[in-house]
Formats: structure tokens, C-alpha cells, sequence
């Protein structure tokens, strides 16, 4: 069975995780592990607005405009295009709702991301490397 939100992630991502429950539950033991099964559960249904989400994710560079890294940023975890992402409005308020959820599921993969890349999370062997 897939592992919830990560799971549902769209193709165009760069990541494509697919592991099952009992992989991630395997990093974890006993009241613990069923204890955060259950948060990141519900951290999956949690919605994340893009604005959130640019600032947690996009770095504001000198010389760069900030809003349009923010919308290249979210066209790329959404597979929407620029435009449509720009057509949200200002603070992306006019977003369809879905949008939300895709951003949190993004979320928590960079989070993911991190974790692995600082060592603190091993891959188990015969994880998926691409």
C-alpha cells in the first residue's frame, strides 16, 4: 500500500518517491512510530498556501524578482504553467483549492529531502534512486 500523500504526488515532479508504510515505519519503533504515522497522516490533509510555501522554499535572490520565482516554483511542484499560476491573483488567493493539498504533499517531500541529505534519515537498501 502507498504511503499516503506521497503517493499522490503528480509525475512532473523531479521526485518521484513510491514506498510503502511499513518502509518509513521500519526507521521507527513502537509507540513512537504509530505515533507519528498518525502526524504525518494528518500533516497530509493539512492545507499549505503558496504564499507559505515560497516562503519556506524559494530563496529570494538579489536581482531577481521574488514573486516570479515564486510562481516558476509552484508551476513546477503543480504541473500548472506560469501563467495559470500568475492568474491566482496577487497572494495566489484565486488558487483551486487542490492546489493546497498538492503544496503540503511538496512540503513535506523537500522536508524529506533535507532529512536524507543531512544524514539524519538513511534510505533503506533497495530504495528507488531516481
Amino acid at each position: 500500500m502507498g504511503f499516503g500523500c506521497i503517493s499522490l504526488m503528480p509525475p512532473q515532479l523531479s521526485v518521484a518517491i513510491t514506498f510503502t508504510r511499513s518502509r518509513i515505519l521500519k526507521m521507527q519503533t513502537g509507540r513512537q512510530s504509530h505515533q507519528n504515522k498518525h502526524r504525518i497522516d494528518t500533516l497530509c490533509q493539512l492545507p499549505l498556501e503558496p504564499m507559505e510555501y515560497c516562503r519556506r522554499w524559494v530563496t529570494h535572490e538579489p536581482g531577481r524578482n521574488y514573486r516570479s520565482s515564486c510562481i516558476n516554483a509552484i508551476a513546477q511542484v503543480t504541473g500548472t504553467s506560469p501563467k495559470t499560476v500568475k492568474d491566482w491573483g496577487r497572494d495566489f488567493r484565486c488558487r483551486p483549492k487542490y492546489i493546497t493539498r498538492i503544496l503540503r504533499q511538496a512540503d513535506l517531500i523537500n522536508q524529506f529531502k533535507q532529512l536524507v541529505a543531512q544524514g539524519i534519515i538513511n534510505l533503506p537498501s533497495g530504495f528507488p534512486q531516481d
